[in-house]
C-alpha cells in the first residue's frame, strides 16, 4: 500500500472533514482515509491512486489540496 499526504486548505468544521473524507473514500484504489481538521491534513492510503485523483476528489468536495513532500507537522 502508499501512503500519501495532501494538504488541505478551507476545512472549518467536522461537516468539511467528513465531506473530504467521503470524497476521497470514492476514489479508485483508496483503501483508508484519514483528515486532520486541526492539522488541514488527509492521509490516504491506497493501491495506486495518482496524486490528481486525489486531489481531484478533495477539489470536488469543494477544497483546494496540494501533495505535502518532505517532514511537516
Amino acid at each position: 500500500m502508499a501512503k500519501t499526504t495532501l494538504k488541505i486548505e478551507g476545512m472549518m468544521c467536522e461537516g468539511c472533514v467528513k465531506s473530504v473524507r467521503e470524497s476521497l473514500e470514492k476514489t479508485d484504489k483508496v483503501t483508508s482515509v484519514d483528515v486532520n481538521l486541526k492539522k488541514g491534513t488527509a492521509t490516504v492510503e491506497h493501491g495506486g491512486a495518482t496524486d490528481e485523483a486525489l486531489i481531484k476528489a478533495v477539489v470536488d468536495a469543494g477544497f483546494r489540496a496540494s501533495v505535502k513532500h518532505g517532514l511537516f507537522s
